[in-house]
């Protein structure tokens, strides 16, 4: 088939599966039920597989067609914000992001040739610093923060949830195959993020040694949990790694979890001024900042 199905035959579907109707979807797109129907069917035919199964009422999606329809949700969604963006006041000029220096390097920065090529005159400075930066006295326009969404007098907005385990390096898993967790929690370095607040469930050692059964265990100091996840990849000892930050090395495979993963009770939040969100700036930061966000937390998390 093509790389891409016609437009017209993705929004035929994207109208049918949202409604769940194949009137309602031509009754919204000024088409007759035939004619949606005709369009997808020529669909399915080119993907090789069904996206609805017919009811006397309606239709429903099949897996394969909800997990079709998300993608397409996602990227119908782009195309209305872009056209939104054409209307709007240019987005030329100086834009401060401070956030934490972890999530800077291994989540942001992977991910910021989309936001430069989507707003090529936004210039932009990023604070990487663990840190708090004062909003208030002008130190940067926009801030990510991991907590607890507590920040008194500015306004907040959940960004994205995480999930830790511990980790370690993959060529260090396979040179000892066939070992409990427990053994490698006892007898291997366990990289102490010293940058973690006590109030972080799960997100120091000690939790994790009390259930697998480890009394002691020695540990290498370190200020960040960036260099946590190199010190864990060139196979100093264990870390304790956030989703957010270890997705690139585990997808790679240089890194594998030895327990299942924990959601945090902290999440990254965005940070700004009241009165200030809805500058054109930060409200184009924003906006593609929540995009990526929908689109990671779709990616699968692999397993021990």
């Amino acid at each position: 088939m093509p790389a891409s199905p016609p437009l017209n035959t993705l929004r035929a579907f994207e109208a049918a599966a949202r409604l769940n109707s194949f009137s309602a979807a031509a009754g919204e797109l000024h088409l007759t039920a035939a004619a949606i129907s005709h369009r997808i069917k020529e669909l399915e035919q080119a993907l090789g597989m069904p996206l609805f199964i017919r009811l006397a009422r309606g239709v429903r999606l099949t897996e394969a067609g909800r997990r079709f329809q998300a993608r397409i949700a996602d990227a119908f969604g782009i195309i209305a914000s872009a056209t939104t963006e054409l209307s709007q006041p240019p987005l030329a000029g100086p834009l401060v992001l401070a956030l934490p220096h972890g999530f800077c390097r291994h989540w942001l920065l992977p991910r910021l040739a989309g936001l430069l090529a989507r707003h090529p005159g936004l210039r932009l400075t990023l604070k990487a610093e663990d840190r708090l930066t004062d909003l208030r006295t002008g130190q940067a326009d926009l801030a990510i923060r991991f907590g607890d969404g507590d920040y008194p007098g500015l306004h907040t907005e959940l960004l994205l949830d995480d999930a830790v385990t511990v980790l370690a390096s993959a060529r260090l898993l396979d040179g000892r195959p066939h070992r409990r967790p427990a053994d490698w929690l006892a007898d291997t370095p366990l990289l102490d993020d010293t940058g973690i607040r006590a109030t972080e469930p799960w997100s120091g050692w000690r939790p994790w040694l009390r259930e697998a059964g480890v009394e002691e265990a020695g540990t290498i100091g370190v200020t960040d949990a960036g260099l946590a996840l190199d010190a864990c990849r060139q196979q100093l000892g264990l870390c304790l790694g956030r989703w957010s930050l270890a997705q690139p090395l585990l997808q790679a495979r240089e890194l594998r979890p030895l327990l299942p993963w924990r959601g945090t009770d902290f999440a990254y939040y965005l940070l700004s001024r009241p009165g200030e969100e809805d500058n054109p700036r930060i409200r184009a930061l924003r906006l593609w900042l929540r995009e990526q966000a929908a689109l990671f937390a779709r990616e699968p998390r692999p397993s021990p």
